[in-house]
């Protein structure tokens, strides 16, 4: 019995090595498999890619979709573009293989991707592309000719039309949003995350599990403004003085371009915050402000207001005005012994007036200067005046504008000039704006040496700093796709 029941148990385990064996040989050809296909997928979307660009040129390759096939779909995604004024919504169609094993290879508007599970990754990346030199973002975008099936074999590829978008072609200045509807999402979401290492990750403004499903939404531009860009007390593409220049101002009057506009995003944000109840308003806050993000329609500072950073940076966004006039305000326990020192960003869109007080960083004395502790940020179109009276400013300002500024500056009249600084003003850090007028005695020690190098991010969480963007240049390349 005892030799039977042996016997039985050698028989037993034999067959199970056996099956084993077989499973993992089947898995083996499977991962074979995928990858022959992905690799054939690259090519197919090159193949694809050099048929748009020739035009009338027609193109053959031998395709391997395995035994099942692939599958030729229109209309599976929606990708809309804007940015200046601009908007339009493409749809988009795959070519779709899905192993055995569940693994799907997919290419779609030019890329290639993987998913395997809940993971999608890029195998090879859509053609998107930004010219730094020509401050062009180009998107060509594959499309697929009509609903089929390819199987292994040989596949042609013939070249049906494009579609130009010229209504989507200046956008000067411009931020580009792309909202990506796909069920290859996380793929897309993958390969923006890969392209913008640099920024953290900050143009994905919404993830694909965030909002709504299988939707990614993304805003191209810079994070940070570039260092030199404050290499003086003020850089203003025109200057004017209140008497003689003296001779030792920290005073720069440029001819070359003029520093990104902070316009759209200014604007964004204030039609983003001004009807969000989840936005704290400054008025309800009291004279001491904890770190935190802030609204305001418009603020007058008649009394003493202080920001205490202890806890962490702090927004603000001022729709209207800022008016610091008589009262005094200050930033306070920014320092920080164990981690970057914390700042408060004020972005104000009209304007910004500070007269007979101070605005500054504490402990607000000429000996202890921590001028990058405060900064304004202002649109081409804010008007800014220091003075008159005994005025004190101690941060940077950076409010550019392209164009030259032909209005009156409305808190000093009769000035013609972005910003005007009269009287007894003691100001110190840098400040960029598109021009200046200067009373002469008010110009010693502005400027701020510490930042010669630094290159603050401009945008909160969030938000982009708009790139240099002249041209959005998008079009639609039908390609037909069969087997012959």
């Amino acid at each position: 019995m005892a030799v039977i029941l042996l016997i039985g148990m050698v028989v037993t385990i034999s067959a199970g090595i056996l099956l084993v064996g077989a499973d993992v040989m089947t898995d083996a050809e499977q991962r074979s498999e995928n990858e022959r296909i992905e690799q054939s997928f690259v090519e197919l979307s090159q193949q694809m890619s050099t048929v748009s660009m020739d035009g009338d040129a027609r193109r053959s390759m031998t395709f391997d979709a395995g035994k099942k096939g692939a599958i030729v779909k229109t209309n599976t995604a929606y990708i809309n573009i804007s940015g200046n004024n601009v908007s339009e919504s493409i749809q988009v169609g795959a070519i779709e293989y899905e192993g055995d094993d569940g693994t799907k290879v997919a290419f779609q508007a030019g890329g290639v991707f993987r998913e395997t599970g809940s993971e999608t990754q890029v195998v090879s990346a859509p053609p998107l592309n930004y010219d730094q030199e020509t401050n062009t973002f180009s998107f060509p975008i594959l499309q697929i000719d009509e609903e089929s099936s390819l199987n292994s074999g040989d596949v042609s590829f013939r070249y049906k039309n494009s579609t130009p978008h010229h209504d989507s072609t200046y956008v000067e200045q411009s931020t580009v949003k792309l909202n990506i509807t796909s069920e290859y999402c996380t793929g897309w979401e993958t390969y923006f995350e890969e392209q913008t290492k640099k920024a953290e990750g900050q143009a994905i403004y919404e993830s694909c599990s965030e909002g709504d499903d299988d939707t990614l939404r993304v805003r191209l531009g810079r994070m940070t403004v570039p260092e030199k860009t404050f290499a003086d007390g003020i850089i203003a593409g025109d200057v004017s003085y209140q008497g003689s220049k003296p001779n030792n101002s920290d005073v720069t009057e440029t001819d070359g371009d003029s520093p990104p506009k902070l316009d759209g995003m200014i604007d964004q944000m204030v039609s983003d915050m001004e009807n969000d109840s989840n936005v704290t308003r400054l008025g309800s806050v009291g004279d001491t402000v904890p770190n935190g993000t802030y609204f305001a329609e418009d603020v007058t500072v008649d009394d003493d207001l202080t920001f205490d950073l202890e806890d962490g940076d702090t927004t603000l966004v001022v729709e209207d005005e800022l008016i610091v006039d008589d009262g005094t305000l200050h930033v306070e326990n920014w320092s920080q012994s164990e981690s970057t020192d914390h700042k408060l960003q004020i972005y104000v869109k009209e304007g910004m007036h500070v007269k007979s007080t101070e605005m500054c960083v504490a402990p607000c004395s000429s000996g202890n200067v921590d001028s990058k502790q405060l900064q304004v940020y202002g649109t081409s179109e804010t008007h800014l005046a220091l003075g008159t009276g005994n005025t004190s400013f101690e941060g940077i300002i950076y409010a550019p504008g392209g164009e030259d500024w032909n209005k009156t500056n409305r808190y000093i009249t009769n000035k013609e000039a972005q910003l005007v600084v009269q009287s007894n003003v003691d100001m110190v850090g840098s400040t960029v704006v598109s021009s200046a007028h200067l009373q002469s005695n008010a110009l010693s020690g502005l400027y701020d040496a510490s930042l010669e190098t630094f290159s603050p991010e401009v945008a909160p969480e969030g938000y982009l700093f708009p790139p240099h963007l002249t041209y959005l240049n998008i079009a639609e390349h039908i390609v037909e796709v069969k087997n012959t």
